[in-house]
């Protein structure tokens, strides 16, 4: 995760600044001069040796008392910079997880309008019975023609609600496989930009980044009209973070706020833009 990668790094130049402290640190007779020769020849020069001896003993404590202190300085520093980065990185996490609930949300809301703004056929309408040459019908058939929408249409919907609904619960696996599938049948179908873009939601919630932003990628590139294309690219932005690569992640995330001005995509784009900031 890029968080903890910026954690080690902030943590490695900090022992590396620690290591050329502790050398400064030290007085210049440390580390330039070799060490004292003593003079055993007469009493006196014992004597001012010993002396001198004393005072540099007591200049070690001191610098070693500094450094010390400088030491527990840094370590105090490091630990409240380490425990911002792994607070922000909390908030982030708790950020997208209520985008995609109230993504989820919103999302149901509009189908169960568009469910709402179908017409139903009239008092009476004629509805054809099973033949000798069909002596079932599909479910799918029957509940098409309660609805006035043609089967495949209503087929479309199922499938698409089937995949939505396991995404919505959690199980993002088997969302993966029902989006999939759901794409295979319905390539240019009504929510075929709407299902690549869960579909990279549910890779994202796995952390499988890499899938995810392919998917994402799809939304922008290949569904200019989706409803979801600002989402996509807001979520782009999101995961090439989590990729590491944050030059991509803050260009992503500015385009948009340029494509899409006043949305809550771009809303969300330029909070994430102040985090990432903070953050380098």
């Amino acid at each position: 995760m890029s968080h903890v990668l910026l954690s080690r790094q902030l943590l490695g130049v900090t022992l590396a600044t620690l290591m050329v402290v502790s050398f400064w640190a030290q007085p210049s007779w440390a580390r330039n001069t070799p060490a004292p020769v003593v003079d055993a020849t007469g009493a006196g020069g014992s004597s001012s040796n010993a002396s001198l001896e004393a005072r540099r003993s007591q200049q070690e404590n001191q610098t070693l008392l500094e450094l010390l202190g400088r030491m527990d300085s840094l370590q105090n520093e490091v630990q409240r910079m380490l425990g911002e980065m792994e607070e922000q990185a909390h908030n982030m996490e708790n950020l997208n997880k209520r985008q995609r609930d109230l993504y989820l949300d919103i999302d149901q809301r509009l189908r169960k309008i568009e469910q709402g703004s179908v017409t139903a056929p009239a008092m009476g309408a004629f509805v054809p019975a099973p033949t000798a040459d069909a002596p079932t019908s599909s479910a799918s058939t029957v509940q098409a023609a309660n609805s006035g929408a043609p089967p495949d249409s209503q087929q479309e919907r199922i499938s698409y609600e089937k995949a939505f609904g396991l995404l919505k619960d959690g199980h993002y696996d088997q969302a993966v496989v029902a989006f999939k599938t759901f794409m295979k049948s319905y390539p240019r179908g009504r929510f075929a930009g709407n299902a690549q873009y869960w579909l990279g939601e549910a890779n994202y919630a796995q952390r499988y980044f890499k899938l995810a932003l392919s998917d994402f990628e799809s939304v922008v590139k290949n569904y200019p009209s989706s409803p979801k294309r600002a989402d996509a690219m807001l979520k782009m932005g999101y995961t090439y973070q989590e990729l590491g690569q944050m030059d991509k992640a803050q260009l992503s995330l500015s385009n948009v706020s340029k494509s899409y001005p006043n949305s809550t995509a771009a809303n969300l784009a330029q909070k994430r833009l102040q985090a990432l900031k903070r953050l380098r």
